[in-house]
């Protein structure tokens, strides 16, 4: 049953000023930054660039919603520059309990994999340009890592593609036709430190080609290493 009586501005949050977007202090967050708490809870990120309104709305009642995601023991990493916002684990208990669990069940090509993606993102963004690769570059890139581990050409390429389909699961590859795209958020998940252990275990085990990492200061704001 609809109703006849005319809705106003007061009447439809959606329609109300900027004021009315933001959650007051001890009250509940209003309806877009609940939205805005859940999308961040499913994960794997918030994209501004594909959701930019729910994006502006992060910002708006950025502090109401990290107080919100503090009450669950996470903490809020956003990079204004990218345009990527995510929540992780706080580190500031290492007893509390974890309610994240993404990215579990990676082999060492799934791990490779990601480095490799990093590095691309690294190297292409430093030039202002979006990171989009193909399946071909991919399958080049890892073929140094294929030399340490099997001589069935055909049987690495089905296990690269695998890898590739878990990571595009994950949200962090969008297919963009024949190609993929690599989510910036990529740089602020594995942070310098991180990539460093890794690329220094599978040094160890002959695999070469993975560079160490060279992340701008100004350009992670520090986010990425507490990753």
């Amino acid at each position: 049953m609809t109703s006849s009586v005319p809705r106003t501005e007061a009447d439809d949050p959606r329609e109300a000023g900027a004021e009315d977007a933001t959650s007051l202090p001890g009250t509940a967050l209003v309806e877009d930054s609940r939205r805005v708490l859940v999308h961040l809870l499913q994960g794997p990120f918030l994209d501004g660039r594909r959701e930019p309104a729910r994006y502006a709305q992060l910002l708006r009642d950025r502090a109401g919603i990290e107080a919100r995601l503090a009450d669950l023991f996470l903490e809020l990493v956003v990079d204004d520059d990218a345009q990527v916002a995510f929540a992780r684990q706080s580190e500031s208990d290492p007893d509390a309990p974890k309610l994240l669990r993404r990215l579990t069940g990676l082999n060492r090509l799934d791990s490779v994999l990601l480095l490799v993606l990093r590095q691309m993102l690294l190297t292409q963004s430093s030039r202002g340009q979006r990171t989009v690769v193909s399946e071909a570059e991919i399958q080049q890139a890892l073929a140094a890592y294929r030399r340490t581990t099997s001589t069935d050409e055909a049987g690495f390429a089905k296990e690269v593609r695998a890898a590739i389909a878990k990571i595009q699961r994950a949200g962090l590859l969008d297919e963009q036709g024949d190609d993929y795209e690599v989510s910036p958020v990529l740089r602020l998940m594995i942070g310098p430190d991180t990539a460093r252990e890794f690329i220094a275990l599978y040094r160890q085990a002959g695999v070469g080609g993975l560079e160490d990492p060279a992340d701008d200061a100004e350009g992670t704001d520090g986010a990425a290493e507490d990753v």
